[in-house]
């Protein structure tokens, strides 16, 4: 009875697959980490400009909705400069009394705040990876004991998407160094601009600008 034996040749060809196996599969791993990652990476940013535009369209609605019906000649400041303004009080119409004189309602007011713990020193101050960050406050009844602030967004820059403090008008929009909150009228037209950032990380932000205009109350 003669017993088979194993053909080392066979032995050693059989480990040089084995290892070319291991490496090929090392690399289809390493391959598909890559993707996976770079696939999150790519999630992460479409989220946080999602967020940035959700945060910047109802900052942007609460805001038209404040200012409809406002009357022109109760606007302060008048922000009809090339420079615009970052606050503004304002007043609706509440009715007309017996003698037909239109009636207006207690001052409210739309202002450009720094957010708390962050100051104007071009430093992330707060660590949540915007610098000097500002936030869009609203408050009802201006001026009185019964004054209310709303915030109405946070993530605001200090200047609009594009700008830069350097007296030009860089972005092309007519205004010249606006904040990242402006308003400009032109006759009876006010003009409502609004960027918002978001941060995603490793130093990377994402931004979002809208605006729309209205037409004021005479």
């Amino acid at each position: 009875m003669r017993l088979s034996r194993s053909d080392p040749r066979r032995a050693a060809f059989t480990l040089i697959e084995l290892l070319v196996s291991m490496a090929v599969l090392a690399l289809v791993i390493s391959a598909m980490g890559m993707v996976q990652i770079r696939t999150q990476q790519a999630s992460k940013v479409t989220l946080t400009k999602t967020l940035s535009e959700m945060a910047a369209q109802r900052a942007l609605d609460r805001i038209v909705g404040e200012l409809t019906g406002v009357g022109r000649s109760l606007i302060f400041p008048d922000p009809v400069s090339n420079l615009g303004t970052s606050a503004l009080t304002y007043q609706h119409p509440t009715g007309v009394n017996a003698a037909g004189v239109v009636q207006w309602d207690t001052p409210c007011r739309l202002e450009l705040q720094l957010e708390p713990g962050e100051m104007d020193n071009g430093i992330d101050d707060d660590g949540d990876g915007l610098v000097d960050e500002r936030r869009l406050v609203l408050t009802k009844n201006f001026g009185t004991a019964n004054a209310r602030a709303i915030v109405l967004c946070s993530g605001i820059p200090e200047l609009l998407e594009g700008e830069t403090a350097n007296g030009l008008d860089d972005n092309g929009n007519g205004l010249i160094d606006e904040p990242g909150f402006c308003v400009q009228r032109v006759g009876d037209l006010l003009t409502i601009h609004l960027t918002v950032q978001r941060a995603r990380g490793g130093g990377q932000i994402e931004t979002s600008t809208v605006q729309t205009s209205i037409v004021l109350h005479n």
